[in-house]
């Protein structure tokens, strides 16, 4: 018997065996390419998640700082990371702070550094009324018809039986006042430039009266007498009598005062950065209206404060 080797069979066989390897080799060598690719992806996107978190957090503290350090520090999600923000001290002699904001996303880490400062309080009104600087009004003296005025008591001007007796008490310097006020009559002062970044208070002290000496009788004001406060023309708040006949105080009707106008001078605040937002210049000024010569509206000071604050130094906002 004659036996034939299948030479062509153990070829194919090899071949077969050499591109299994090769494709093998291939699909291995690509695998590993895509997986390190996918990790750079991801350790890009990772990154880029926790820089975000890091500036978002840097200007999350940026807008707190209008309002002092209070509840700035802390942790705060952010997305699928997290934000991380520090205040440490870093000069105690001049009271230069640090913020931290450290954004975090998987392993991924980035801090951006805030260095800060406080800011003086700015005082842009402390008026008193020991001389009309600063402001104006009208009409000045009296006016049209019997006792319509305009005035302040430390002027020396004012004719003798218009400042009130009985009423428009407790005032501690001199004061603002009017009589018999006619429709339009203002009070206006000079506009003032505000400093960013600080919240403004505004003190009045107001009082109101009818000038007899029955003192059940002397709040007895009527529809159509009142006193309105205006911040850059907008109505910051306005009291007025209610009572057709009269016979009670102007109480308020607009804004956040809860408290009537007393005989007395009392004391109200504002917080004009809440109700109006923040602005660079404040124009005040007031308007009046009463229909008796015996009918009196004071201001006996104005103060306008903001708050203080910090402020971002030239350079200090910095990765790390």
């Amino acid at each position: 018997m004659k036996i034939v080797k299948n030479e062509q069979g153990f070829v194919v066989s090899v071949t077969a065996i050499i591109i299994a390897v090769i494709i093998g080799l291939m699909v291995l060598y690509f695998s590993n390419s895509i997986s390190l690719n996918v990790t750079s992806s991801s350790n890009n996107y990772s990154g880029s998640q926790a820089q975000w978190a890091a500036v978002s957090g840097a200007e999350y503290a940026i807008m707190k700082l209008f309002s002092g350090l209070d509840d700035i520090a802390g942790t705060y999600p952010f997305y699928n990371g997290n934000i991380i923000i520090d205040t440490l001290t870093t000069d105690p002699s001049n009271g230069t702070m640090q913020i931290t904001s450290r954004g975090t996303h998987s392993s991924s880490n980035r801090i951006i550094s805030i260095t800060v400062r406080p800011t003086p309080a700015d005082t842009l009104i402390d008026e008193g009324f020991e001389n009309d600087d600063g402001f104006d009004y009208s009409p000045t003296g009296p006016g049209p018809g019997s006792g319509r005025y305009w005035g302040f008591t430390c002027d020396g001007e004012v004719p003798f039986g218009i400042i009130p007796h009985f009423v428009l008490t407790g005032a501690d310097s001199c004061f603002f006042f009017g009589s018999k006020i006619q429709a339009g009559s203002d009070l206006t002062f000079t506009p003032m430039v505000a400093t960013a970044g600080q919240d403004y208070m505004m003190t009045l002290s107001l009082a109101a009266g009818v000038d007899i000496g029955n003192v059940s009788k002397q709040s007895q004001f009527q529809t159509g007498d009142y006193l309105d406060i205006f911040i850059n023309g907008t109505l910051l708040e306005r009291w007025e009598g209610t009572s057709a006949g009269g016979g009670q105080p102007m109480t308020p009707r607009v804004g956040n005062a809860i408290n009537a106008l007393t005989t007395n001078f009392e004391d109200f605040t504002f917080n004009l950065t809440s109700i109006i937002g923040a602005v660079d210049t404040f124009r005040l000024s007031f308007e009046a209206k009463t229909n008796m010569s015996t009918k009196y509206i004071g201001i006996e000071g104005i103060s306008l404060v903001g708050s203080g604050g910090y402020s971002v130094l030239t350079g200090g906002y910095t990765e790390i």
